[in-house]
């Protein structure tokens, strides 16, 4: 069954109504007609199925047949904090850290950020950033849209670790410690926030700064990754101690039928 977007405001009962893209793919690209089965994600938590009833240019009205919770949803809360990467890396990222079950994403610039937007370039990114995201939300059935912040300066990242049960910030400098070592704690944090600076990396200044505001400051092991790579190492390692990649979680059938 294919999966498609629909905005929360636009449910109403059993009724459902798709608009812009979702309707013009439905329409002119996929060329579904009245009477076929679709599923709907409202990226707030629910995931429905429905049948056609009509198609418009740029309207499609859907009656809702079923409704249930969305299986895609983390168990753990994670933010990812980005420094600002060049070129489409961060196009990349928000797709691979949407499925990769990240709730918030948050772009910043620090000391040795090479790329810096300008603010109408960045208003611009983050819209291409939220049709990404909702793309990642179809693709993987996630049950919540990834949020997706405005680009943010390092001293509003480090604030963030107050919001977190615990905070990392991630050094290539930083030989000693381990994910696996500043994550120890019993029980498990609810929600963890996850910083990783940009191609050039943190400075010195940077990383004692967050280690006085509460932050682990950890590597990833021997070798030096890309920004890009280590963000996605990052988070499938929480999401393999913490969240629901760990071997205590169960696999959940998507096959099976709504209610």
């Amino acid at each position: 069954m294919r999966f498609f977007f629909v905005d929360p405001s636009r449910l109403s009962g059993a009724r459902a109504c798709l608009e812009g893209d979702e309707a013009r793919h439905i329409k002119n690209v996929l060329r579904l007609r009245p009477g076929d089965a679709i599923g709907l994600l409202d990226g707030a938590g629910s995931e429905y199925t429905g049948v056609i009833e009509a198609i418009a240019p740029e309207r499609v009205e859907v009656a809702v047949t079923g409704h249930r919770p969305a299986a895609g949803r983390s168990s753990m809360r994670v933010s990812v904090a980005q420094g600002f990467l060049k070129e489409k890396k961060m196009d990349r990222l928000v797709h691979q850290l949407s499925e990769m079950g990240v709730d918030r994403w948050v772009p910043f610039v620090s000391s040795r950020s090479v790329a810096r937007p300008e603010a109408a370039r960045a208003q611009a990114r983050s819209r291409r950033w939220r049709k990404i995201a909702v793309e990642a939300l179809k693709q993987c059935r996630r049950g919540n849209l990834m949020q997706i912040d405005a680009v943010a300066g390092f001293d509003r990242v480090v604030a963030l670790s107050a919001l977190h049960d615990l905070s990392i910030l991630f050094w290539e400098e930083e030989t000693s410690e381990h994910l696996t070592a500043a994550t120890a704690r019993p029980g498990g944090p609810a929600s963890v926030l996850l910083v990783i600076g940009p191609e050039g990396g943190f400075t010195p200044e940077e990383a004692r700064a967050a280690k006085a505001a509460g932050f682990r400051v950890a590597g990833l092991g021997p070798r030096v990754m890309r920004a890009e790579t280590a963000a996605v190492a990052a988070c499938a390692i929480a999401q393999y101690l913490f969240g629901d990649l760990g071997p205590g979680q169960k696999n959940l059938d998507k096959n099976s039928p709504l209610a």
